[in-house]
């Protein structure tokens, strides 16, 4: 059986200062790891407002996808600062360092997705 959610729905929570960044963000939690027979540990929709961040932070055994539906700003992936736009696909390898700043004047609307590497 056929499961579908639409991420534009789902439930939005806010998110102060999300990995030690700055600002509130938007976050709509679509699924979770239960939801999944492999290593999916979720898929969520984020919404960073204009000069909010996502603070650079690490990861363990996992990889992270970043997928940025509308909005530009700066990534930064182990150390290097890459801009970002609509359309692009943003991999945070595993035991890796990310962030992302939002220094444009426009919401950053995203989907991330980990995977779990040990399961």
């Amino acid at each position: 059986m056929a499961v579908i959610k639409n991420f534009l729905s789902a439930q939005k929570q806010v998110q102060d200062r999300s990995h030690g960044g700055q600002g509130p963000v938007g976050l709509f939690e679509i699924w979770g790891g239960s939801d999944f027979a492999g290593g999916v540990d979720f898929v969520d929709r984020m919404v960073i407002p204009a000069k909010s961040t996502i603070g650079y932070h690490r990861h363990g055994n996992n990889e992270e996808m970043y997928i940025v539906l509308a909005g530009q700003g700066t990534m930064t992936v182990d150390g290097e600062k890459i801009p970002v736009k609509k359309g692009d696909m943003i991999l945070d390898p595993a035991f890796g360092e990310h962030g992302l700043v939002n220094d444009s004047d426009a919401d950053i609307d995203l989907l991330v997705i980990q995977i779990g590497l040990d399961k």
